[in-house]
């Protein structure tokens, strides 16, 4: 199984939160990845909130271990189909935008989502989510 890590499990981990590192010893020996998305959450987070134990250094460090993946045009078209369900079945999209987006590099990429905000992604089809919290 390989994962792509939410923003929230990230900070968790960069913030030595007890809870995300026993996420990240159950997932550790799988490969796991992160959208640009999951990137820019956390960088945003470091650079509006000095000082803080998020520091730019530390992120860099952690992230050698993690391929960051693009908003590519299929992760783009995915994304789309998934707005355009949720839109048919009356449900909110706009204020989900990211979250949508990597909920597509997710399903576009096969890969099984690790995230503390499992109600807000319940309700996307083809979604594979961590369920050992």
């Amino acid at each position: 199984m390989e994962f792509l890590v939410d923003s929230n499990i990230v900070i968790e981990v960069l913030n030595a939160e007890p809870r995300g590192i026993e996420v990240f010893r159950q997932i550790a020996l799988h490969p796991c990845s992160m959208s640009v998305i999951t990137y820019m959450e956390v960088m945003e987070g470091i650079l509006r909130f000095p000082p803080t134990p998020l520091t730019e250094q530390f992120f860099s460090e952690f992230l050698q271990d993690y391929d960051v993946l693009p908003v590519t045009q299929l992760v783009a078209r995915r994304c789309a189909a998934i707005r355009a369900d949720l839109h048919r079945k009356g449900k909110r999209v706009r204020p989900r935008a990211l979250d949508l987006l990597i909920a597509a590099t997710a399903i576009e990429h096969g890969l099984t989502l690790v995230t503390r905000n499992q109600a807000d992604y319940a309700d996307i089809p083809g979604l594979m989510l961590f369920n050992d919290f």
